[in-house]
């Protein structure tokens, strides 16, 4: 069975309406066929980890973890899948999802931390590897966007960026109007702007990009 990534013209032939190459291995893994679960599980993960791996960032070692932890999460929302795209399209965007869970726990933690750490001893911290990768490419403060926005503009940023969902594709997923998915992209590029416009080195690092 060929590998079926979102955004392909594979997966948009088969989320045109007509098949749906694991929907018949769900209905079966949601009947509590163990065989179907497992190989239902080596379908979906290798695409899962890739979406968790791009929400992450690179160097980070709970990478597996959250893909699995997607990967139980999605079996659990099977009974909940009305055929919103494919199922598929389904799992990655719960690897999407419990990804941007982990940046914001993440986030969460450190901020905590940073409340107890001493001033002097912030004012000689050195930059953080994706403070360094800030300086060449978007991509570090796009994952920050993921934790600090609230999660319908986190989840449909997450879905444009990383799974290269299309208006009309996040509407359907979200199951809300395409205006209120364009609203919510809009709101999403407009943080990223002022982000962007607050750096220097960002500021400049999109000026060469153009």
């Amino acid at each position: 069975m060929p590998h079926l990534i979102p955004g392909s013209r594979a997966a948009d032939a088969v989320s045109g309406g007509r098949r749906d190459e694991l929907l018949g291995l769900a209905d079966a893994v949601k009947a509590g066929d163990e065989s179907a679960l497992r190989t239902f599980l080596s379908a979906i993960v290798p695409h899962q980890m890739r979406v968790v791996r791009r929400v992450l960032g690179p160097g980070r070692i709970d990478v597996e973890d959250v893909a699995y932890e997607a990967a139980y999460a999605t079996i659990d929302g099977l009974s909940r899948f009305r055929g919103e795209g494919t199922v598929l399209h389904f799992a990655c965007r719960v690897a999407a999802l419990v990804a941007m869970n982990a940046r914001r726990a993440e986030a969460t933690k450190k901020r905590a931390a940073t409340r107890t750490e001493d001033s002097a001893e912030l004012a000689s911290e050195a930059p953080s590897p994706e403070d360094v990768a800030g300086s060449t490419s978007l991509a570090p403060i796009v994952r920050e966007l993921f934790s600090s926005l609230s999660q319908p503009l986190a989840e449909a940023l997450a879905l444009h960026v990383v799974l290269g969902y299309t208006v009309a594709e996040i509407a359907e997923a979200a199951s809300v109007p395409e205006e209120t998915v364009r609203s919510r992209l809009r709101l999403a590029k407009q943080a990223l702007r002022k982000r962007v416009l607050s750096h220097p080195v960002l500021r400049e690092a999109v000026g060469s990009e153009r």
